[in-house]
């Protein structure tokens, strides 16, 4: 069963009530940080909690292209808003088997420092449903930033590890 959100564009993102973001750089290209983020390329490795991604849209990938992520307590339906290889990879989360956002957009960019490296911007941006009112600080802090910091830092140690299909 899924919860149903507000499907979201980036023009909402200044209005939602949460906004975590976490920095990193990365000894790999900004093209191959991507690669490995937009295929998912050793996602059990550096995304924890991950088990699986099932697409509902046929390739070649790109906005409007829907998929679900499967994590460990969690499955989201993701809505690409952007797909730029090498720069920006951006979805509206629109759906989820846990109701706790009613909007919530990643936002990720990458941004090339030279040829092998890059600086990757991991951006969350959402309104937590009501009912997490009372612990919505805690549990941002607590869970959603830890989480999104720690696959951030994933990605970054495994295309620093894999600079090359």
């Amino acid at each position: 069963m899924m919860f149903a959100g507000h499907p979201s564009g980036l023009t909402d993102i200044d209005a939602m009530r949460v906004h975590l973001r976490t920095d990193r750089t990365v000894a790999a290209s900004a093209e191959r940080t991507f690669e490995v983020l937009a295929t998912g390329e050793g996602q059990r490795e550096w995304a924890q909690g991950y088990r699986a991604t099932t697409w509902h849209s046929p390739p070649p990938f790109g906005p409007g292209a829907i998929r679900d992520i499967h994590l460990r307590w969690i499955t989201v339906r993701e809505r690409f808003l952007a797909w730029e290889p090498g720069r920006r990879f951006a979805f509206s989360s629109d759906a989820m088997s846990i109701g706790l956002a009613h909007r919530m957009i990643e936002d990720i960019a990458f941004e090339p420092l030279d040829a092998g490296h890059c600086a990757l911007t991991w951006q969350v941006h959402l309104d937590p449903v009501p009912a997490l009112r009372p612990i919505e600080r805690l549990f941002t802090d607590r869970v959603l930033a830890p989480m999104f910091d720690s696959f951030a830092a994933g990605l970054a140690a495994y295309a620093t590890a894999h600079p090359h299909r």
